[in-house]
């Protein structure tokens, strides 16, 4: 099972990174632009106090009235749009202007009213006044955060899957070199050494733990060959007596024992081809194997069936010819290696079934054995 390649995980992460950061950075500004509104808002507020401060005094000195008299008139003539203004004397409203909710004289110290920015100054120990403005920041910060957004994600988006497609195929780079060496190896060489002095310390390690592997490998196949090399050797002059004892055994024998001792001679040639074979796979694999020769594998299928079910009942279907390139004893051994187990296993009578087909250009032999569990 495979998954994604290492290159689309950086990509799609480097994208999944770009998204979070115009999502921050939208944030980050909606709420820089709040800060300076309200900072801005409460200035203008505070602002326009000191300057309803002064014209209520003119006021007062104007008309010789005292300030919480002279404020009514004053609020009156100052009264600006969007803004909500107030004179309290004590717990009493002596006057106000502009539209809105009556704020009143309590949190002193500029805190919000709901919906409201609000500045309260103190004129005189009887008189306070109190400037509001609806607070519209925060839609606008919220409208700011959008805009910010939609134009910054798309932006980002594309500078992340651009960045992370040429990392990711930078730091993927000495991953698919080492996995085209490997896959450009004949035999049991070594892979050749990376085409690039700077590799990554991560490659590096994988490829030194893979030229281990690959030599303890190549130890133990080594072992195998000697082994198979050996046995080939020494079975090579027993067969070869043994099948000259059956040579000369079968000069003086009657018809019966001569055709037994024919058999095995046959048997003795058979597992002389074997051994033969043996050392042929048991060659060093820097020389090379041979791809074999073109091998009929339904002659060999027909002529294994004949003497391994002679003389039992099987349904055998053929074809004519099914060319395949191998060695032709080894290949005999697998099909006898088949039919003897579906003979030993077969129950209640039924027949050895056997098939051989040529499924676009992959042979199969299927053998069935009736009864067997």
């Amino acid at each position: 099972m495979s998954g994604r390649s290492i290159a689309s995980r950086v990509t799609r992460g480097m994208a999944a990174v770009a998204a979070l950061s115009a999502l921050v950075l939208a944030g980050a500004g909606a709420i820089t632009a709040l800060a300076f509104w309200r900072a801005e808002q409460r200035q203008e507020l505070s602002d326009a106090a000191q300057a309803l401060a002064l014209a209520v005094d003119r006021e007062a000195r104007e008309e010789r009235l005292a300030l919480d008299a002279a404020a009514p008139e004053a609020l009156r003539e100052s009264a600006l749009p969007g803004l909500r203004l107030e004179a309290w004397s004590g717990a009493w409203l002596v006057g106000s202007a502009g539209t809105g909710p009556v704020i009143g004289p309590d949190d002193v110290g500029g805190q919000g009213f709901g919906d409201w920015v609000i500045h309260r100054r103190r004129v005189s120990d009887h008189l306070l006044l109190v400037v509001a403005a609806p607070a519209e920041h925060g839609r606008r910060a919220l409208r700011v955060f959008a805009f910010s957004f939609l134009c910054a994600s798309p932006l980002c988006l594309a500078v992340a899957a651009w960045v992370g497609r040429a990392v990711a195929r930078r730091a993927t780079r000495p991953l698919i070199d080492f996995q085209r060496r490997i896959r450009g190896v004949r035999g049991l060489e070594a892979p050749p050494p990376p085409r690039e002095d700077d590799v990554p310390a991560e490659v590096a390690d994988l490829e030194e733990a893979f030229r281990a592997l690959w030599g303890r490998m190549e130890e133990t196949l080594r072992r195998e060959r000697e082994f198979a090399a050996n046995a080939s050797h020494e079975l090579r002059m027993p067969l070869a007596r043994i099948r000259l004892l059956a040579e000369r055994a079968g000069g003086g024998a009657g018809p019966a024992t001569r055709e037994a001792l024919d058999a095995q001679v046959e048997e003795i040639d058979r597992l002389v081809r074997v051994v033969e074979s043996l050392l042929v796979l048991a060659r060093d694999a820097s020389a090379g194997i041979a791809r074999g020769e073109a091998v009929n594998v339904a002659d060999v299928a027909r002529r294994v069936t004949g003497r391994v079910l002679d003389g039992t009942a099987g349904e055998c279907a053929f074809p004519d010819e099914v060319v395949v390139r191998g060695d032709e004893d080894l290949i005999e051994i697998a099909v006898q290696n088949l039919l003897d187990n579906a003979r030993k296993f077969v129950a209640g009578g039924e027949p050895v079934r056997a098939l051989l087909t040529d499924e676009g250009g992959r042979v199969r032999l299927e053998v069935t054995t009736p009864g067997a569990r």
